[in-house]
């Protein structure tokens, strides 16, 4: 039987040693933070001190607090941490998850997918019996994927009325549900014919160029058509997502209106029960002195389940979560 955790630990050790050997710098950052994330679905946990009124919270990424550095001129640096979203646990998935996060000043995105393929290879070394993974991985846009794995035109569906058609019409949503956001519609045809898609191919795929209503905190680009879409690229492996990236939006402008409008999302979703955090103005000074930049944020626990077959992420962590 394999030692999971046994393999875990040569994972992260070849981790740290692939990211030195690229001469990154590891960076710690703090665990207790004011702005935890602008995202409307990703609910932070709050953690309270009986002698003290502020509220602070666990991170749910050390993404606020790398680019700060990123302003201060450091050029490549990673993180391996604990991060902390209060989700529901699933088998891919634990509130408290391990978090591999790395930025290169002064490159795009294309750059962080090459990071990527060189890591998994770095990897594979240490892990006996560790999947196959031919280079170069397959590349596909989200347009290419919706059209290739689902048989839709994605830019065709762009009205919620119309991606809402299709989902009921696949059974993939109830002809009386209530009306959905065109994300969460759009999420609907990853889970049920993209994500299966991919994970068919038996490898490791990138997933790039997104719609424009999920840029986050990445750049956005035009194409010939005029549609616009996000510069990120996801990771997909063993049937799950394992990585976000993102082409790193440095306009501190725009990246206000992106999370005044993210806020009024949560506001309208959710009301009072999981109210936003306030804006970093600290994280938007940086941003306004941050070079071009690529960065990515990657699951440990699920680069671990992707290499040693686990079904579960509670197999691939040292002492199993008792989250529900």
């Amino acid at each position: 039987m394999t030692d999971r955790r046994r393999t875990r630990s040569e994972i992260i050790r070849a981790i740290r040693d692939f990211f030195h050997s690229k001469s990154f710098l590891e960076t710690d950052t703090p665990s207790l933070v004011q702005s935890p994330g602008m995202e409307p679905h990703i609910r932070p946990i709050e953690a309270r001190h009986p002698l003290s009124s502020e509220k602070v919270f666990l991170p749910t990424s050390p993404e606020f607090a790398m680019k700060r550095l990123l302003a201060d001129g450091y050029e490549r640096i990673f993180q391996l941490c604990k991060a902390y979203r209060l989700e529901p646990r699933s088998h891919t998935h634990n509130p408290e998850f391990t978090m591999l996060e790395w930025y290169r000043a002064n490159s795009g995105y294309e750059a962080i997918m090459s990071d990527v393929e060189e890591l998994f290879a770095a990897i594979a070394r240490v892990v006996p019996g560790a999947p196959p993974l031919p280079r170069p991985w397959p590349r596909f846009t989200i347009e290419e994927c919706f059209r290739r794995f689902a048989g839709l035109e994605l830019t065709k569906l762009f009205d919620a009325e119309a991606l809402r058609a299709v989902c009921v019409e696949r059974g993939w949503l109830g002809r009386a549900s209530p009306p959905q956001q065109w994300d969460d519609l759009f999420f609907l045809v990853m889970m049920n014919a993209v994500e299966p898609g991919l994970a068919a191919l038996g490898m490791p795929a990138i997933v790039y160029l997104y719609p424009e209503s999920q840029a986050a905190l990445s750049n956005l680009v035009t194409d010939e058509r005029g549609f616009k879409w996000a510069k990120r690229f996801e990771v997909y492996a063993g049937g799950f997502e394992l990585g976000n990236a993102f082409d790193e939006l440095v306009d501190a402008r725009e990246q206000r209106r992106r999370f005044e409008k993210d806020m009024a999302l949560r506001k309208k979703l959710y009301g009072d029960e999981f109210p936003a955090s306030p804006i970093d103005e600290e994280f938007l000074a940086a941003v306004a002195k941050m070079p071009p930049s690529g960065g990515i944020a990657m699951g440990v626990d699920r680069i671990v389940m992707y290499f040693t077959g686990a079904a579960d992420i509670n197999d691939v962590l040292w002492l199993p979560s008792h989250w529900r």
